[in-house]
């Protein structure tokens, strides 16, 4: 999270909305260049790879990552991509976007709270900030930060979206918009999630005891491994025909029902 906030100082783009996932983030950003968008992406892994190798002593970890930066046109696109990117903890069944920390979906239409221990970066030492936050980068004094974590409304220009999207109703209208199977297509094949047919075929496995008290996939009728496509669909976002070769069901059956 603080790393998000680090970049955006460091590369001067406007952070619309964001989510971190156990396998893929996104982030929707404002520039007047592409080339910060993709400075700040290339600063973000790099940073997360650098904190992997030490805290874990994992090199390359975002080695080979799959990354892709897309134009958003037109003032309803925005927003519509803003609620799709929020709603991937709900789709993957994890919390209610608006309950889930490691993104700006509770932001939005939201007061936000006085919590106790809240403090502003401008309250502390250098040093202290430089060990939280390891960056020497300048951040605003102003900044609030709640248990190590610089909070994003810091950064979102919360009222400016709100602005935009005009009231909570409209938001909810966003919200209940179904467009997920148009931006995926459009985000296409980098959307793919990288595991391999071996380890999906252990979270098929594990699944399947969690669902039917099984692990083994012949014991599954037809409607069930449709069951169990769906549900790694929505959690891991494999493409369709990785998914139908791991539930043994035909493409052309997974395209229609997923």
């Amino acid at each position: 999270m603080n790393r998000v906030a680090v970049c955006a100082c460091k590369t001067g783009v406007i952070i619309v909305a964001f989510v971190l996932m156990d396998n893929h983030f996104h982030f929707e950003l404002y520039s007047e260049t592409y080339e910060r968008c993709a400075k700040f992406i290339k600063e973000f892994t790099r940073l997360s790879g650098m904190y992997n190798t030490s805290k874990y002593g994992e090199k390359n970890t975002f080695e080979g990552l799959q990354v892709q930066i897309l134009p958003v046109i037109g003032e309803e696109y925005l927003l519509t991509l803003l609620c799709y990117i929020i709603k991937n903890p709900t789709k993957a069944r994890i919390a209610m976007f608006y309950k889930y920390p490691w993104s700006t979906g509770s932001l939005y239409f939201n007061e936000t709270p006085n919590i106790a221990g809240v403090r502003t970066i401008g309250s502390m030492g250098r040093v202290e900030v430089r060990n939280l936050l390891q960056t020497r980068t300048y951040l605003p004094p102003e900044w609030r930060i709640l248990d190590g974590v610089i909070l994003p409304e810091n950064y979102v220009p919360v009222q400016q979206i709100e602005q935009m999207i005009k009231t909570p109703r409209a938001f909810m209208y966003f919200l209940s918009l179904n467009k997920d199977d148009a931006i995926e297509s459009e985000l296409g094949s980098w959307h793919d999630m990288c595991l391999t047919d071996r380890e999906l075929r252990e979270i098929r496995e594990e699944l399947s005891m969690d669902l039917f008290n099984t692990g083994m996939l012949k014991d599954l009728s037809a409607p069930q491994r449709l069951t169990l496509a769906r549900k790694i669909r929505g959690k891991y976002h494999c493409s369709v025909k990785q998914i139908a070769r791991i539930v043994q069901l035909p493409f052309e059956q997974l395209c229609s029902s997923l």
